[in-house]
């Protein structure tokens, strides 16, 4: 069952890539919104907890977008996001936007498996909710 909070931040997320012609500002995005939950969840579940959860997306992702494989998913590797940057613009926009968007709804439905749906969405509403009001302002 698709939950309608992350839909909306994942077509948040969307109509930023489809309203920006600048590859480098969907990117930065895109890792701020990684960073941003990184910063959510550390003190919750630990470092490796987000990493290896972060691994985890980027080895179910890389099953429908092979080139994000090439973001170290090594047992020992922390998230970096320097990496997916990287691998992010080796793309087209709208291709890595497909692929962060997966990992997005991937990251959420296994958290939500982890610690449940409510407190998923109280730690995560402060990283969403910015991309929600961004693109609701936009739209104005």
């Amino acid at each position: 069952m698709e939950n309608p909070r992350i839909g909306w931040a994942i077509t948040a997320l969307a109509d930023q890539v489809r309203l920006s012609t600048d590859a480098h500002d969907i990117a930065n995005t895109i890792t701020l919104v990684w960073n941003g939950i990184d910063l959510a969840l550390r003190p919750i579940i630990g470092k490796r907890g987000v990493d290896a959860l972060f691994r985890r997306c980027i080895e179910v992702t890389a099953l429908s977008y092979p080139w994000i494989a090439a973001v170290s998913t090594d047992v020992q590797s922390a998230m970096d996001l320097d990496a997916l940057r990287e691998v992010l613009l080796s793309q087209e926009p709208t291709h890595f936007a497909a692929a962060s968007d997966a990992m997005l709804t991937q990251f959420h439905a296994m958290l939500a498996e982890l610690i449940g749906l409510s407190l998923t969405e109280r730690l995560l509403r402060p990283v969403l909710d910015p991309l929600l009001n961004d693109t609701a302002t936009k739209d104005t």
